[in-house]
């Protein structure tokens, strides 16, 4: 009697270690992520506001995050605006380029988010010594700024500007309070998946004279591109477009830009497609498409224009 209620007890703590395991192995399995290994969050930040949001970021793609480290660390009195201070300076200055002091290595991403604050109503000069240092050919750069008020438009004006060949998107301006909401929402609209392969190589000819577009990843895009070669013949409006009515409706997600660049290409309403060749400020809604880089003033002729894969 003795052995057998031993012998019960032994089965007893054999089967609850066993079950034990098991459900320890499960909570495992419930709490594990797959890593964004193709994207990196990569910023500056002087204050610590946009740090906040490249972390909120970084946190839920689970991706990568690297912090762009001045050489010499910005202190208060080195920000302070309303005086002759060191970012009052360096914005000044177009020669200026502000050491990085880690080495950054961004060579396995394919996307990289990039976060800085706007000082002056661009990017501080630091982004343009990360462009010369390092190669962003072929990836796809997602920028994103903290700003009271000011948008991110003209930064990514001037970016493209600085480096015509690289593939910069038109990015998101964050408050400092932004929401888990609004970052979910930045991230969704700039998902780079295997439904955009199909965008990356289209040309535009105008005039015969080649150009390279870059497009934007969402649905009016992906049935544009479904819908080429096109060749077209687009006419003059307002001294500052092109335009022409297609012969099919695309989807639209439509917004209110503030500034058109010139090279922007927008759908307006559901079938109308522009080209911008002049910069300028509008109230008016578009789904953007793409921005070729280099455009040409178009003069005020009707133009050939052929969208190729």
């Amino acid at each position: 009697m003795k052995n057998r209620i031993i012998l019960g007890i032994i089965i007893f703590v054999m089967f609850f270690s066993l079950t034990g395991c098991v459900f320890k192995q499960e909570s495992v399995k419930k709490r594990t992520v797959q890593s964004n290994s193709n994207a990196v969050v990569l910023y500056f930040s002087a204050t610590g506001t946009t740090k906040k949001i490249a972390k909120k970021i970084s946190k839920q793609m689970n991706s990568d995050i690297v912090e762009i480290v001045p050489k010499e660390k910005y202190e208060s009195k080195d920000l302070d605006y309303n005086n002759d201070c060191r970012a009052n300076k360096e914005q000044n200055d177009s020669k200026a380029r502000p050491e990085i002091k880690n080495k950054i290595d961004i060579s396995k991403y394919d996307t990289v988010y990039l976060g800085f604050p706007i000082w002056w109503g661009t990017n501080p000069k630091i982004i343009l010594t990360l462009l010369d240092s390092y190669d962003f050919t072929g990836k796809t750069i997602i920028p994103f700024c903290t700003s009271g008020s000011s948008d991110i438009a003209n930064s990514v004006r001037e970016l493209r500007e600085y480096n015509s060949k690289l593939n910069i998107k038109d990015g998101k301006r964050f408050s400092a309070n932004a929401s888990d909401k609004d970052i979910t929402e930045f991230i969704n609209s700039n998902k780079t998946d295997n439904s955009n392969e199909e965008v990356s190589g289209v040309k535009v000819l105008i005039n015969d004279k080649e150009y390279t577009i870059n497009l934007e990843n969402n649905d009016t895009v992906r049935e544009f591109v479904a819908m080429l070669p096109k060749k077209l013949t687009m006419s003059e409006l307002n001294g500052n477009e092109k335009y022409i009515y297609l012969d099919s409706s695309l989807p639209t997600n439509s917004s209110n830009p503030k500034r058109i660049n010139a090279g922007d290409v927008y759908l307006y309403g559901d079938n109308c497609l522009v080209i911008f060749y002049k910069s300028f400020d509008t109230s008016y809604s578009y789904t953007k498409i793409g921005h070729i880089d280099n455009l040409s003033d178009l003069g005020t002729d009707s133009i050939s224009v052929e969208f190729k894969k």
